[in-house]
């Protein structure tokens, strides 16, 4: 049979099994290969007394297949690895191999057994991962897409809400039940996989600010731009609001920008965007600097319409 037509499809349905390859080299056997897929059969067993109950057959060789990109030589050394329909170990065999059967698309070699408690097999590749579907939404509606992870089934996994501007995680559901916290925690990945919704509120607290600048810039895209943006996220360690009028504690940074070249810095007159709550503000005073800290305090404008367009740049965070 010509084997190079099927030999793909056998290798996906029948290599469900795995062998490690050690050869001696200068006096020291050493691993060749780790967790090659192949098909292990049983060639031959002896026949002991079946008046006996006590006593089982004993496998005597083994047959493996594979493919033949595997360089197995004669007297390798072989561990092989019997893998269940459940994707578990059960059982090992050891032993040395002779030559190679080749045919056009797999090889053959018949391996005599040395013991059935192989020492040291090299541990067992990751099972098949579970998809997990984290999403985000507000008010019953996405705010971001979807997004598709991968998880190991039979074990635990986390996962912690992304920060989003404007937004802040307020509950988190698996499967539909809801959680005791915003963070999702799953004991046990099952095969099937799992959904996690993270629900987040709108912030109507400011959180940063960004500067507001006319001028040149990079979109997020690379590409160039001039006009009114907001550059650079700053956060803001403290705010107080009283009407119109905030009074501001953040960083005391002194920004050049990478394309138009112009300082920026909490100076009077400098107007910014406080978000989430989208309000813009322009500096009034200074009230003190210190320790690498500005406090600032600040009144709210109404923007032109460009600048209530102002293009984001993420590109410079």
């Amino acid at each position: 049979m010509d084997f190079g037509k099927i030999g793909g499809v056998l290798h996906k349905y029948f290599d469900t099994d795995y062998i490690d390859i050690k050869r001696d080299v200068a006096g020291t056997l050493r691993e060749i290969y780790s967790n090659i897929p192949c098909h292990v059969a049983y060639s031959s067993v002896d026949n002991p007394d079946p008046t006996s109950v006590d006593t089982k057959p004993i496998i005597q060789s083994i047959t493996i297949h594979l493919e033949n990109y595997v360089d197995i030589q004669n007297n390798d050394f072989i561990i092989a690895k019997k893998i269940g329909s459940d994707g578990s170990l059960i059982a090992t065999y050891s032993g040395r191999c002779g030559n190679p059967v080749v045919s056009q698309g797999r090889k053959k070699v018949l391996m005599q057994m040395s013991g059935t408690q192989a020492e040291n097999p090299t541990p067992l590749p990751p099972k098949s991962p579970a998809i997990i579907t984290v999403e985000y939404f507000c008010n019953d509606s996405a705010i971001l897409d979807s997004e598709k992870q991968e998880a190991q089934i039979g074990i635990a996994f986390d996962l912690t809400a992304p920060v989003i501007e404007g937004y802040k995680v307020a509950e988190c559901y698996i499967d539909g039940i809801k959680q005791e916290s915003a963070t999702a925690h799953i004991d046990n990945v099952l095969m099937s996989g799992h959904t996690i919704r993270f629900v987040y509120a709108v912030s109507d607290v400011p959180e940063f600010f960004r500067f507001l600048v006319n001028g040149l810039y990079t979109k997020d895209s690379g590409s160039l731009a001039k006009g009114y943006h907001l550059y650079k996220k700053v956060d803001i360690e403290n705010i107080e609001i009283n009407g119109n009028e905030y009074t501001i504690t953040s960083d005391n940074v002194e920004l050049t920008h990478a394309d138009n070249g112009k300082l920026l810095t909490v100076t009077e007159g400098a107007e910014m965007l406080l978000i989430p709550s989208n309000v813009f503000v322009s500096v009034k005073k200074i009230v003190k600097r210190e320790k690498g800290k500005v406090t600032f305090t600040a009144t709210a404008f109404e923007p032109t319409e460009k600048q209530k367009d102002a293009y984001i740049c993420g590109w410079y965070d």
